[in-house]
Parts: C-alpha cells; sequence; structure tokens
C-alpha cells in the first residue's frame, strides 16, 4: 500500500498534465474525422505529439508486449493518420486497463492509484448522451442514440456481448455491443453498421466507426435488449433511430 500512495504522488503532476491534453487530441481527432482537411490533420498530429513525452513516463507499469503503442507515438511521422488515430486511442485504452508494479504483471486498472483519475477520462467517453432525436414510439421502433458516423445500413443484427463471440459475426452484419475495445478492429472490415448502449461521440466505437466510414449509433442505452441477434434491422444513423425491418 505504500508503494501505491507514493506512485500516486510521484505521478499527480503528470496525470494533471495529461489531462486536459487528452481531452484536446480527442476534439482534435473527431474535428479531422469529420472534416479530413489537411490543417485539422497537422493540429491532430500536433496535439498527439504533445501528450507523448508525459504518456512516455507511464510505460514501465504496463506490460513490455503494450508498449510500443506508446512507443510508436514517437515516431508518428511514419504513420497514416488512420493508424496514429487507432494507435493513440490504443495507447490510451491500455494505460487505463494496464499496470505492472514489481513481478505483477497485468493489473486491472482499479488496481491501480496511479490511473484513477486518467480511467476517468476513459469512462468520459462512455457515458450516455440522450439522443438529440424524438423518435415516436411504434411498432418498427427499437432505439435511438447519438449519430457517430452517418450513413444508412440494413441488415442482420449480430449482439456480441464478448470478443469470444466474433466468430458469430458475418459479412454485412450490423454489430450491436454495449460498448466496443481495441480487439472489436478484427471484425471491423466485416461489418456493415455499428450500434452500442454506451458511448459519446469521441467513444472508441464512434472513431473506429469513423475510421472505417460505417454507420455508427452510440449511447442508446438498451440496444442489446432490444434487438435480438439474427434479427433484420436498419439503421439510420442521420437521425440515431434503430428500427425492424418491416418485413420481419
Amino acid at each position: 500500500m505504500v508503494i501505491f500512495n507514493r506512485i500516486r504522488i510521484w505521478y499527480q503532476k503528470e496525470i494533471e498534465q495529461l489531462k486536459p491534453l487528452v481531452r484536446d487530441v480527442y476534439k482534435k481527432i473527431y474535428r479531422y474525422q469529420v472534416e479530413r482537411t489537411s490543417l485539422f490533420e497537422l493540429q491532430m498530429r500536433e496535439a498527439i505529439a504533445q501528450t507523448t513525452s508525459v504518456l512516455e513516463v507511464f510505460i514501465v507499469h504496463l506490460p513490455s508486449y503494450k508498449r510500443s503503442y506508446i512507443k510508436v507515438l514517437t515516431r508518428q511521422e511514419q504513420l497514416t493518420s488512420s493508424d496514429l488515430i487507432m494507435c493513440f486511442d490504443r495507447a490510451m485504452y491500455e494505460l487505463h486497463l494496464y499496470a505492472t508494479l514489481g513481478k505483477e504483471i497485468g493489473k486491472y486498472a482499479n488496481e491501480a492509484p496511479w490511473s484513477k483519475d486518467l480511467r476517468a477520462l476513459l469512462n468520459e467517453r462512455q457515458e450516455i448522451e440522450p439522443a438529440d432525436n424524438c423518435a415516436s414510439v411504434e411498432e418498427l421502433f427499437l432505439a435511438s442514440g447519438k449519430v457517430a458516423c452517418s450513413g444508412h445500413a440494413e441488415g442482420t443484427a449480430a449482439v456480441i456481448l464478448s470478443k469470444h463471440e466474433f466468430g458469430n459475426v458475418k459479412q454485412g452484419d450490423i454489430l450491436v455491443t454495449t460498448m466496443t475495445t481495441p480487439d472489436f478492429i478484427e471484425v471491423a472490415s466485416l461489418i456493415g453498421g455499428l450500434v452500442t448502449d454506451r458511448g459519446g461521440i469521441v467513444c472508441h466505437a464512434a472513431i473506429l466507426a469513423r475510421e472505417f466510414n460505417i454507420p455508427c449509433i452510440v449511447g442508446c442505452g438498451n440496444a442489446t435488449e432490444a434487438v435480438i441477434s439474427g434479427q433484420k434491422i436498419r439503421i439510420d444513423a442521420i437521425s440515431g433511430i434503430i428500427m425492424g425491418c418491416e418485413n420481419e
């Protein structure tokens, strides 16, 4: 416990430095993903570069095989904008998830005092936000949320609650899940749409969807309960509504 308290004190300055930097990065990632201009890409890259030196302080508390996500950020000129975005988001995910203290490798974040405040940054990106639309309650209506990547999609719903169920996802399915983690990139090229219970416009699912141009609605609250695997559904990622297909 003494070691934990020392770590909390040692890293308080870095944690306070990192919080506004990370918020700024996600703001600039979102702006770039929406507009895709050279100026916004440059601003995004500069914001990520500012976080790198602070992130490096925490490397020693990550398992060795997880450190590469932060180390690669120091060579961002070698990365495409898409790879840089996904690498930064993965680095933040691992930073919240793991800590290595002595011989104890792979501790979860709630056992790592230095990450308590950092974990709040991840949590704030996953907060459920009320939908802006006022969808009428009708027979075909299933759920509604916030549009993260606009578009329309229709297909078979695949309700996936863990990465161990990825084998159930087929080409063109609309993936419905609680929230995504970096592991979901494995099925990103298969799915025609993405719906989550949790999340805001800069959560992992939203970032992933915009990079793969997948119609996506986040923060639905109850999508994994309202939608049944195998059901034909339609998502309107303009108004933020998930509907059952009429012929169902």
